[in-house]
């Protein structure tokens, strides 16, 4: 019986023992990895009782300390640039495009990967060239990026020998950075021209582009009818009014819209299949400055020459600044127009007297935004780009009379776009006399003015 207890006791102690190692904690180390393939860095903490941290290492360019607290991925790509991107390149060209990868934790020694950049060539895409018509043609935005300049900057800065075989490597690599990835364009110049229409207008341009049957689109960055709907319409109606040849003059198959307006060769196949090359850019401006008819200047701006800027209306278009056909994998970037194709005035009145035989001499506060160039005000015609906004103007009125007056307001802008509109003046009294008493007026100008204006009268 005692032979057994003393069996059944090294059975318990054996248990206990088992139990006691398998509850004891065994440390283990971080684990390092990397994927060559994506170039991607993947620290993975295996000790969830430890506190350790990474030491990360690229070329000497970047350091960082990381906690791991569970697992760490870093591209090494994106990381680099983030880094000053000419260094990198010029590393990079210094070294056959490959970088050392250095790291190492709190329990653990280095482990160096090597990261090389996979270069990319960058081939020139598709651009025409206007041979005659008004809109400005498009570059190659990825071909043509140039360096040059910054890096032999960069190298003067940092003490470095020129060379001109690192210099042009580097180049190349910045450009393979910066390349989007797609077939971008931009402008050959800011100095987009402006025409009030399409009609009419006519385009040759040289270019290369595949198809049996051509037009010339404007694509309106505001409002712009997609290519394929147009195209669409186009085999509806049989194609009856394509060019045949791209040596043809074209011209636009469509009004375009307000704004900007990409211009667009098409070719269509014999298989409806078709394809679009940008070949211009030009701005609508076909919109008539806006008239604001404020009325009567309220009382707290009084003051004869106030800057009345709660009057500002002016307003201007928005459109798209990048224009995109992922079906063709192309990017247009549109340039700022510097010159303003909207505009707007702002008309108010303030007190006045007079009367209906000798008429009324009415001070006009006027705002005027954009290109403004002429604003009639009744019978008076006024120069916009004399007009000092706020400023008071007066202006002698006739053919007014008691109750509602509407007085004829018109607007040109520098095209010749106009607008008609009106404003009320209502007036409450008058006197019916031919002379006229002190207390007709407010103050001496509002004497002086009229007196002037008794003297015009005579002398037409």
């Amino acid at each position: 019986m005692k032979r057994r207890h003393n069996y059944c006791h090294a059975i318990w102690v054996s248990m206990m023992l088992i139990i006691n190692a398998s509850c004891e904690h065994i440390p283990t180390k971080p684990v390092v990895e990397y994927d060559p393939d994506n170039a991607i860095i993947k620290i993975v903490q295996t000790d969830t009782a430890a506190h350790d941290s990474a030491f990360i290492f690229i070329a000497d360019m970047y350091r960082e300390v990381v906690p791991i607290k569970d697992t760490i991925r870093l591209s090494v790509e994106n990381t680099i640039k983030k880094q000053d991107l000419i260094e990198v390149a010029h590393k990079l060209a210094k070294q056959n495009n490959i970088f050392n990868v250095s790291i190492r934790t709190t329990r653990t020694s280095d482990t160096v990967f090597q990261y090389k950049y996979n270069t990319i060539d960058i081939n020139p895409i598709n651009v025409a060239e206007v041979l005659f018509g008004p809109c400005t043609g498009f570059y190659d935005v990825n071909y043509k990026r140039d360096y040059h300049g910054k890096i032999r900057q960069w190298m003067f800065k940092n003490d470095l020998t020129p060379d001109s075989l690192l210099i042009e490597n580097t180049n190349s690599l910045l450009r393979q950075f910066n390349y989007s990835g797609k077939n971008e364009y931009s402008a050959l110049s800011t100095s987009v021209p402006i025409v009030t229409s399409l009609a009419g207008l006519k385009y040759r341009f040289n270019a290369q582009l595949d198809g049996d049957y051509y037009y010339l689109y404007a694509y309106s960055c505001k409002s712009g009818k997609p290519i394929k709907s147009f195209v669409e319409s186009k085999i509806t109606q049989g194609l009856s009014d394509a060019h045949h040849n791209l040596d043809d003059e074209f011209m636009c198959s469509n009004n375009g819209g307000s704004g900007p307006n990409v211009l667009f060769l098409i070719g269509i196949d014999k298989n409806w299949k078709y394809e679009a090359l940008p070949v211009g850019i030009v701005v609508i401006d076909d919109i008539a400055p806006e008239i604001s008819a404020r009325g009567h200047l309220p009382a707290r701006y009084g003051s004869l020459y106030g800057n009345y800027s709660i009057y500002n209306t002016s307003s201007s278009l928005s459109w798209s600044k990048i224009i995109t056909l992922p079906s063709q994998n192309m990017l247009i970037n549109i340039p700022n127009i510097p010159a303003s194709i909207s505009s707007s005035v702002s008309v108010l009145y303030g007190d006045f007297r007079g009367n209906d035989y000798f008429g009324y001499n009415i001070p006009f506060y006027v705002y005027v935004y954009g290109d403004v160039q002429t604003l009639t005000i009744g019978s008076h015609k006024l120069n916009g780009n004399s007009i000092k906004n706020g400023e008071c103007i007066r202006l002698h009125i006739k053919g007014l009379h008691i109750g509602d007056n509407a007085l004829p307001l018109s607007a040109t802008d520098s095209r010749g776009n106009k607008s008609n509109s009106s404003l009320s003046i209502p007036i409450v009294s008058y006197q019916r006399n031919t002379s006229y008493h002190d207390d007709d007026y407010d103050d001496l100008e509002d004497r002086i003015s009229d007196l002037e204006s008794r003297m015009d009268d005579l002398d037409d």
